[in-house]
């Protein structure tokens, strides 16, 4: 129990530490930032039509959004927000994700099926953070897909669980890869922050879960999200 404490209280003193880094690195940064985004927006407006240094402004507004994305998720998953418990139809949260991520692949070739739970009773969640796990797990999914694909996504009811289970048809994750998944700064796909499954796990035991990924290269990824239908099933876990 004392090593449970002591790894605890480590392990807090690090995020705290992690969080002033992050709010600090935020603001020196942010600031410049705005400036070279500002004297790029006045540059464009000075260039003609025809001008092929138009192309050139058009890819460093891009790694300037891109900065500004990754301090974001830095600074999220450095000072996470605590949930706001209550009770909320799952179906609908994860609804509201597949949404967002249909908007995504209008012009592309992918179906993003959703299988809804219609016996699956009213679950206690902040379906915003609950939401943006499922988006995350979604857009990661059809990121592993090439051409043509599916992202299904599927819950179900256990016992005191409901379970999301978000499975692609893409190329897969090696099974060298799995074991880091989840660690900060990770990532597969040679962009983003590699936070994003971090923060997707942290959200997931902060609501008394556990998220779980299987993969088979070239056959698809399939992660699944067990979260407690009531707060005080948490610890019920140990049993599914």
């Amino acid at each position: 129990i004392q090593l449970l404490y002591r790894t605890q209280m480590s392990r807090a003193e690090h995020l705290a530490t992690l969080g002033e880094l992050a709010a600090g690195l935020a603001h020196e940064i942010r600031n410049p930032l705005a400036g070279i985004a500002g004297v790029i927006d006045i540059i464009g407006r000075d260039l003609p039509e025809t001008s092929p240094g138009r192309q050139v402004l058009q890819e460093v507004q891009d790694e300037v959004l891109h900065i500004k994305n990754i301090l974001s998720d830095l600074l999220e998953y450095a000072r996470p927000k605590l949930p706001e418990f209550h009770e909320a139809d799952l179906n609908a949260t994860a609804e509201r994700a597949v949404a967002l991520a249909r908007q995504q692949v209008t012009s592309r070739p992918i179906e993003i099926a959703l299988i809804k739970d219609s016996n699956l009773q009213s679950v206690e969640h902040d379906p915003a953070q609950i939401q943006q796990v499922l988006l995350n797990l979604l857009l990661n999914g059809i990121q592993a897909l090439d051409g043509k694909g599916q992202v299904r996504v599927e819950l179900r009811s256990e016992i005191g669980f409901a379970q999301v289970k978000v499975k692609d048809t893409g190329r897969g994750i090696a099974p060298e890869a799995l074991p880091n998944l989840f660690r900060p700064f990770f990532t597969t796909k040679g962009q983003g922050t590699g936070l994003g499954l971090s923060l997707a796990r942290r959200i997931v035991e902060s609501h008394g879960g556990r998220i779980e990924v299987s993969s088979t290269p070239g056959q698809g990824t399939a992660f699944v999200v067990w979260i407690p239908l009531r707060k005080a099933s948490a610890s019920a876990r140990s049993s599914v």
